[in-house]
């Protein structure tokens, strides 16, 4: 898969549960029976966390792919290819920093005016926390010198 073929991909799904997750948000909650209110914010938690996976993915998986085109010799990037099985791998990563993290930011803002940014702030959260990572682990790996 070419870079530009997962960046399609990645923005189509980011499109279509961009606009699930605009149809169930404008739902007016008080028109749905009682005893399926919880169920209905399970579904928006559900698409409007999997947008932010999305975008999340999509800006993590660029800018890895990025740093791998920096860190790479000039006269051997053209050599470079993009990996689609780190898009895959990325977007595990994500889906799971992000679920966990909105679901703990929408309890600890419940009823505050930040309580709608809570997939965003945990997508921003996953992303410093993923860079910490990926760096205490570049810390651990040695270093390879060129002879002069």
């Amino acid at each position: 898969m070419r870079l530009y073929q997962a960046i399609v991909i990645v923005l189509a799904a980011f499109a279509v549960l961009t606009a699930i997750q605009s149809l169930v948000t404008t739902v007016d909650i008080s028109t749905i029976p009682v005893e399926y209110q919880g169920l209905w914010q399970g579904l928006v938690y559900i698409f409007t966390a999997g947008a932010a996976t999305q975008v999340f993915t999509f800006l993590r998986n660029i800018l890895g792919y990025a740093e791998n085109w920096f860190e790479t010799k000039p006269e051997k990037r053209a050599q470079l290819s993009y990996e689609a099985n780190m898009l895959g791998a990325t977007m595990v990563k994500f889906a799971l920093y992000i679920y966990s993290f909105t679901a703990m930011i929408q309890a600890l803002t419940a009823g505050t005016p930040y309580e709608q940014y809570a997939a965003s702030i945990a997508g921003a959260i996953g992303i410093i926390l993923d860079l910490i990572i990926k760096a205490v682990n570049d810390l651990g790996k040695p270093t390879t010198t060129s002879p002069p």
